[in-house]
């Protein structure tokens, strides 16, 4: 496959490249036909630049104003017998021609342009056509001479230097000679240029053959192939575009590999956590039914609160999976407004110091004052603050305190810290503590706990571009930390 396309490249760009450098030779061909037309035609004009002026020195064509035929036909005689290629017209001062040789021949105009004849007797050296009068549509070289007698201007001696004879056969000779010229010139040239072409294509289509071969072997699976160059060049870009595109495809597959885990162990863990529930509720409603006659108060009281947790659970289960999969899928807008933090902190440790007593724990707060206003959602910061304040409620034992505290740090921000002295957090499970669903499987009552908390925390966290770290110690506690910008 790799080598049917680079061949392909190849001839392709071979044969637009032929194509090319025949036409430049057919251009040359002709640009160098047409100036050496002009150029023989030139010299055969310099070279003969006298010859209407001697015809006019050897002739005496008029006699008061009249044409004397005897003396027109002998002057016709001598150019015959000098050059019988040669066209001799006799044209009044007015441009009408009055008569010509070849007699024979009839012409097509009556009467000839002035200026070309008056230019070529004013310049000496001048390359200037003039009209055919036999070929009106055609200019010819010619060489001109005013006929006077007395100082009076009788007419002109206006002679075609390239007749028809002799356009003819300078035509078939020239022609041929400059074609078998430039056939081989042509030739030769295109030989050596098509195969010196030819290699440097080669060398070019090389590099791109090196990169279709990559991308080749990236289609088929290899994930890890890159193009690799040496030189510089457009092909060193194309390349470097190339591995930027695998690396990113290459990203993304393993991003989507990781959410398709993540999708499994999400379905895994909601099946399990809301069988629970579900099971516990149906069961004891259905013992209920069964023991409607026998049940005593007390145990009716009994199972109706059972049911009545596993249905708060499942409530809370489904809201905050509800929550996590809005946060994931962008569809939570932070509406940021300044407020005072340590305000929010107090209130929401008033909230949870009834919670805290029946479990013999008890929250402090420092909080430091005259702390600037932040920048954030105080609705889902105060989201943060009440999962922080679970998990460290869930993690503290009896007679364990929890301390919420709030700092400006050096950075323009302010410094938020929820710390127990819980039981710590194993440094094998601290990779893992954000992620869905963790729960420590060195502490057995978590009962209530949906495992959602901390990762929720987190994403909200994300959206105020800020983080939320962690500061543990086994059986000695831990401390979650983040930042919000000050105003």
């Amino acid at each position: 496959m790799e080598k049917s396309t680079f061949n392909s490249l190849f001839w392709k760009i071979s044969i637009v490249f032929f194509i090319l450098l025949a036409g430049v030779g057919v251009m040359y061909t002709y640009v160098s036909h047409e100036y050496s037309k002009t150029y023989l035609e030139e010299v055969n004009q310099r070279l003969n630049h006298d010859t209407a002026k001697n015809i006019v020195e050897n002739s005496t064509n008029f006699y008061n104003g009249e044409v004397i035929k005897p003396a027109l036909e002998e002057m016709f005689h001598h150019v015959r017998a000098i050059n019988p290629s040669l066209e001799v017209y006799l044209v009044d001062p007015k441009g009408k021609i009055i008569a010509w040789y070849p007699p024979e021949r009839k012409i097509a105009l009556k009467q000839i342009n002035l200026k070309p004849v008056l230019s070529f007797i004013a310049n000496a050296n001048s390359y200037i056509k003039g009209d055919d009068p036999l070929n009106p549509s055609q200019q010819k070289v010619f060489s001109a001479s005013p006929l006077t007698m007395n100082n009076m201007l009788y007419a002109y001696i206006y002679v075609v230097l390239n007749g028809e004879q002799q356009e003819a056969a300078s035509n078939s000779l020239f022609g041929g000679y400059l074609l078998k010229l430039g056939a081989r010139t042509m030739g030769i040239t295109l030989l050596f240029t098509f195969l010196i072409g030819l290699l440097i294509i080669r060398i070019i289509t090389n590099n791109y053959s090196k990169i279709l071969t990559v991308m080749q072997q990236f289609r088929q699976g290899d994930l890890k192939a890159r193009v690799e160059f040496k030189s510089m060049g457009d092909e060193r870009q194309l390349g470097e575009m190339f591995n930027e595109m695998a690396d990113i495809l290459t990203l993304n597959i393993d991003k989507l590999n990781e959410v398709e885990n993540l999708r499994r162990e999400l379905i895994a863990n909601v099946s399990h956590d809301l069988r629970t529930p579900i099971a516990i509720i149906r069961g004891y409603v259905e013992t209920l039914q069964m023991k409607e006659e026998t049940i005593t108060i007390e145990e009716r009281k009994q199972y109706i609160n059972t049911v009545r947790e596993s249905a708060e659970k499942l409530e809370r289960l489904v809201n905050e999976l509800f929550e996590l999969s809005k946060l994931e899928a962008n569809q939570v807008l932070a509406k940021k407004e300044p407020f005072i933090i340590s305000e929010l902190v107090s209130d929401i440790s008033s909230k949870y110091q009834l919670i805290a007593e029946t479990k013999n724990i008890s929250i402090n707060t420092v909080l430091s004052k005259e702390l600037p206003p932040v920048f954030a959602d105080v609705s889902l910061i105060e989201r943060v603050m009440q999962n922080l304040i679970d998990n460290a409620l869930k993690f503290t034992p009896s007679g364990g305190k929890i301390e919420i505290k709030t700092i400006k740090s050096t950075d323009n921000n302010i410094e938020i810290s929820v710390t127990d002295n819980g039981i710590g957090i194993p440094e094998n499970d601290r990779e893992q503590i954000f992620a869905r669903y963790y729960k420590a499987n060195n502490f057995t009552d978590l009962k209530n706990s949906t495992g959602l908390g901390l990762a929720i925390a987190k994403k909200i966290l994300d959206l105020h571009q800020s983080t939320l770290d962690l500061v543990s110690k086994e059986n000695a506690g831990s401390s979650f930390i983040f930042k919000l910008k000050c105003i």
